[in-house]
């Protein structure tokens, strides 16, 4: 059994807020949206707040759950549902780290495959 992450974040290739807050709200419930920040948008499911920032990196989105208050252990987990459900590119971690680690290593899910992936090469 996987240890569950505290906070959960993935990355989607050219994802639209609203097809994404769409997928939240069939998987977590409504979805209310608190405003924008200089960072994205910020989304609340009861107590556990989301940040959706377009663009964060390259052509990829950022889904943050603050919190992980989640039906998903970790990343990888989270990953695999948005891929099913939005049918886009997913990037997420492979495993848990901290400030000053060398790096989580990562995992891209595209057309139903998993691969290893160096997101910096």
């Amino acid at each position: 059994m996987s240890e569950r992450f505290p906070d959960i974040e993935i990355y989607l290739l050219k994802a639209e807020a609203q097809q994404v807050k769409g997928w939240l709200t069939q998987a977590l419930g409504p979805v209310t949206e608190k405003g924008e920040s200089k960072f994205g948008i910020e989304w609340q499911v009861d107590n556990m707040a989301m940040l959706f920032t377009p663009n964060s990196s390259k052509n990829f989105a950022s889904l943050w759950f603050k919190s992980n208050q989640t039906p998903w252990d970790d990343d990888l987990a989270c990953a695999r549902a948005a891929h099913e459900a939005l049918g886009c590119e997913v990037r997420c971690s492979k495993a848990g780290w901290q400030e000053g680690d060398a790096g989580p290593g990562w995992i891209k899910l595209i057309r139903g495959e998993e691969k290893p992936l160096d997101w910096d090469n």
